[in-house]
């Protein structure tokens, strides 16, 4: 028998709110933003969970995608339409932060998977560009975001003569140049705080990560303006070792994973996996 991985979607609407008691009020605003108030705010939660184990010589699944359903279903019901500080009991003393939900999702589930069927991963995303993955480490989690910049490169090696660099790298190789809205997700891997219930707060991220890429990249002509790519193709992949070095800079040992897209076709990845 073999290993396999299958992955299910939920969603369910909640709100939530952060706030630490034993702060001030500008404590926490320093902290959580306008996320302090005591009305709380919402999301459109996606939660996707994937579970790994042999893949049944009979049936051909490693669990039946129906009864993956009912049961993780049956968590997420609980979840659904409520304000998660005060509706739950498993957020009286913890932040309901993404890193925290994730978890507390991982803690209701395992128990009630069958024999031979394991959590691999839970991932929840509170917005699009915003998620948290928990993978059973008891405190730690992976947070992700994801940030947008424009630039323009052309593909060209100078180890190749002109004829070549066209068969190689085709319209990418025109000498004037062409541009993309690179997308950027950018995952951090840290203990999850005690008392913030974060791996790193989002401003925190989000300021080192956008100063980086704005200084470096946004608006620029990668290949005549970044000196990085003066002796090397600026292809996106070069692009994102060069943006994986500036961030380990930033945000040191802790940058886990960087994806980056250059158009809806085209994908590129470095860093840890977990196991996938």
């Amino acid at each position: 028998m073999s290993l396999g991985y299958i992955t299910r979607r939920f969603r369910f609407c909640a709100s939530h709110r952060y706030f630490v008691s034993s702060w001030d009020e500008e404590q926490n605003r320093a902290v959580f933003g306008s996320r302090v108030s005591k009305y709380g705010h919402g999301h459109n939660y996606t939660l996707d969970v994937t579970l790994k184990g042999e893949v049944n010589p009979v049936t051909g699944m490693v669990m039946n995608l129906s009864e993956v359903k009912q049961i993780i279903g049956a968590v997420v019901n609980r979840f659904d339409h409520t304000f998660l500080n005060v509706d739950l009991p498993y957020f009286s003393e913890m932040q309901p932060t993404a890193e925290n939900v994730s978890r507390v999702f991982w803690r209701l589930i395992e128990p009630d998977l069958p024999e031979g069927v394991f959590l691999h991963r839970v991932r929840l995303y509170t917005t699009e560009s915003v998620f948290a993955e928990y993978f059973g480490i008891e405190d730690e989690a992976v947070f992700s975001k994801r940030f947008i910049f424009s630039a323009t490169h052309r593909l060209h090696s100078d180890g190749l003569k002109d004829e070549e660099n066209r068969k190689v790298y085709g319209k990418c190789n025109n000498k004037h140049g062409h541009g993309h809205n690179y997308e950027v997700i950018v995952s951090v891997h840290k203990p999850i705080d005690t008392v913030t219930g974060m791996t790193m707060p989002l401003k925190e991220l989000e300021t080192k990560v956008r100063d980086f890429l704005k200084a470096e990249l946004q608006g620029k002509r990668l290949d005549m303006e970044v000196p990085y790519f003066s002796d090397k193709p600026a292809t996106s992949e070069n692009l994102i070792v060069f943006i994986r070095k500036g961030l380990e800079q930033k945000l040191g040992p802790f940058l886990y994973r960087i994806k980056l897209k250059e158009t809806n076709n085209n994908f590129f990845e470095t860093g840890e996996l977990f196991d996938e």
